[in-house]
């Protein structure tokens, strides 16, 4: 693999795997319960996310983007906080077209719930 050809596949990963698992100094048991921790908060922010975004609430849409970027940042999830900063900075500005970047929060959420459990059915 050609260093252009592994650039286009780490920028098309949910999760930067290699970086998570520095991260957790190569123990999988800690990529795995980062993971899940992860995924847990994430449900309730999309949740708390969603009900802010109904209200059109831009300071807590701002601030719950904020958490997002940070945690998905913890476990690597790159793409998914390049997100969640965009839709934090939208609200910050109190943009009307915050739609398009939660829908791209819901879609990388989705990928990365199947990445996540595509990665610990190969582990196990």
């Amino acid at each position: 693999m050609n260093g252009e050809t592994a650039q286009v596949f780490a920028e098309e990963q949910s999760i930067n795997w290699e970086s998570l698992k520095s991260r957790c100094i190569g123990r999988l048991d800690l990529v795995q319960k980062a993971l899940s921790r992860f995924q847990e908060h994430l449900v309730g922010d999309l949740e708390a996310l969603e009900i802010a975004a109904e209200s059109r609430n831009c300071e807590e849409i701002a601030r719950i983007a904020h958490r997002i970027k940070g945690t998905s940042l913890t476990v690597s999830a790159d793409r998914l906080a390049e997100f969640a900063m965009d839709l934090e900075q939208k609200a910050e500005k109190h943009e009307d077209a915050m739609d398009d970047s939660l829908s791209e929060i819901r879609e990388e959420c989705c990928r990365l719930s199947e990445a996540i459990e595509q990665q610990i059915a190969k582990e196990i």
